[in-house]
């Protein structure tokens, strides 16, 4: 029989129901995800691939003299804004598959209310089929993947979702359960615990077995899936001062850039091989995911892409909190305040008329007795 134990200590258990109900022990979350297929894909012109065909030159300028691109030997590069600041990246991507990734930057200028933004990135795009648009404050205004997109800034048009085609359906759901856990575990409490076990436990083999069977049938059963690209509708939109996008469909994505008389355009958009499946992602129902926003960074290049859209949205906040301090609430004269206030009482005080007793010499007694009432309409 264990001994009660002193008073003032309390005896936790990780299984007992009281500390659930207390929210003393967190329970994983459960959530129903989709399982999606993630296709090879391929430019859809490589032959026109605008930095491979200039990569000799090493060096372009504007009609004024400032650098305006840069070249590398393995056929990547950037470009400038006039100022100097880079305007463009191109360059390898190191996540898998992901090959390559073109980064745009913003160019530092005040806008047209002579604010001045931080450097941040305004968009990202990959060679597996993903891009994402940021505003300069780092809130998303489109993004896409190789399934889907979505346009959330209205300014472009109303909210609206599109799918590329229909391999990825029918939905394929599955229930996970999300890890509660501290990121970073409090050393105080790890040193609580027992030794922790560095030992690497054995892979079931028979499990590992049915598993890779079981995909080797999916696998097989979405190669043999009919592709049925659609057509959508174009999506156009002002990324800053010189940069824009035109989604026509996959294969056909163009971003222009335009400063004066300099015009450079590239052809985005990528070619999905519907025969060749090179890995799986998981993505919220009706969410369209993107490698950019997922948590953790899968590499140190995309957590830095992180790092600079989270201090482009501390600064938007503290900007507004700023704007919010300096400039007290103003009073609003709306049309509901106005008639408030030129309205009567709705029940103004009852007043009774003088009685003959308190009635002065000038009285007239051809008026009704003193106990009728009257409304005083006197303005209060």
């Amino acid at each position: 029989i264990e001994a009660e134990p002193a008073k003032g200590i309390i005896r936790y258990a990780l299984s007992d129901r009281t500390f659930i109900d207390k929210g003393w022990t967190m329970l994983p979350t459960e959530k129903v995800v989709r399982k999606m297929n993630v296709y090879r894909m391929r430019p859809a012109h490589p032959e026109f691939d605008w930095f491979e065909h200039n990569k000799n030159k090493r060096l372009m300028t504007y009609d004024t003299g400032e650098r305006l691109a840069e070249f590398d030997d393995n056929g990547r590069g950037r470009w400038y804004y006039r100022s100097g600041r880079l305007a463009l990246d191109y360059y390898d991507a190191e996540e898998t598959n992901a090959q390559q990734r073109f980064v745009i930057y913003s160019s530092g200028e005040p806008d047209e209310r002579g604010r001045t933004h931080p450097i941040t990135i305004l968009a990202t795009f990959d060679y597996l089929g993903n891009g994402i648009v940021f505003d300069h404050a780092g809130k998303i205004r489109l993004k896409y993947n190789q399934t889907e997109g979505v346009v959330l800034d209205r300014g472009i048009g109303p909210v609206s979702h599109w799918k590329w085609h229909t391999l990825n359906d029918p939905p394929v759901l599955q229930q996970v359960m999300i890890d509660t856990q501290m990121a970073h575990k409090d050393p105080e409490i790890l040193k609580l615990g027992p030794a922790a076990d560095s030992k690497v436990r054995p892979d079931n083999e028979e499990m590992l077995a049915i598993e890779f069977d079981n995909f080797i049938k999916e696998k097989s059963k979405k190669l043999s899936q009919k592709f049925k690209p659609f057509q959508i509708k174009m999506k156009a939109l002002k990324i800053n001062e010189h940069f824009s996008l035109k989604v026509l469909d996959q294969a056909t994505i163009y971003l222009i850039f335009r400063d004066g008389t300099t015009n450079l355009k590239l052809n985005i958009g990528m070619i999905l091989d519907h025969q060749e499946i090179v890995d799986t992602d998981t993505a919220e129902v009706g969410e369209v995911s993107n490698s950019l926003e997922r948590f953790p960074a899968r590499t140190d290049s995309l957590a830095g892409l992180q790092r600079s859209v989270a201090y482009a949205q501390r600064y938007e906040r503290q900007r507004t909190e700023r704007e919010r301090r300096l400039r007290p609430p103003e009073p609003c004269a709306s049309a509901d305040h106005l008639t408030a206030a030129a309205s009567p009482p709705l029940r103004p005080p009852l007043r009774t008329a003088p009685t003959r007793s308190t009635t002065s010499a000038g009285y007239c007694y051809c008026r009704k007795p003193s106990n009728n009432l009257y409304y005083n309409t006197r303005l209060l």
